[in-house]
């Protein structure tokens, strides 16, 4: 049995999709920062699109990935292990779900 309204669940989801502010890449031992391309709510998910234009001139892996908020804490983080040759661009789709789960 759920806790949480459904609106004030949802009402949560969009504060915090209007507080991701950056996606960052991590290749090379340094971070570079994404264009966010896309930034929604798909049911009870904040989907993310980004694109890393300064990685493509790069023969490089990426070895992790964050997200940053708008005050530049780190609100995610994930590694990775995507190797890609010089001239192939990164996109990357994130997908976080804010839920309620029964404990």
């Amino acid at each position: 049995m759920a806790f949480y309204t459904t609106n004030f669940l949802e009402k949560r989801r969009r504060w915090w999709m209007r507080n991701i502010w950056q996606v960052q890449a991590a290749a090379g031992g340094t971070w570079y920062t994404g264009d966010i391309q896309k930034k929604q709510l798909e049911g009870d998910k904040i989907v993310i699109h980004a694109v890393f234009p300064a990685l493509t001139s790069l023969a490089t892996t990426v070895t992790s990935l964050r997200v940053l908020d708008i005050d530049g804490q780190v609100a995610a983080t994930k590694t990775e292990n995507i190797k890609k040759a010089v001239g192939q661009g990164i996109l990357i789709k994130l997908e976080l779900p804010i839920i309620e789960q029964e404990v």
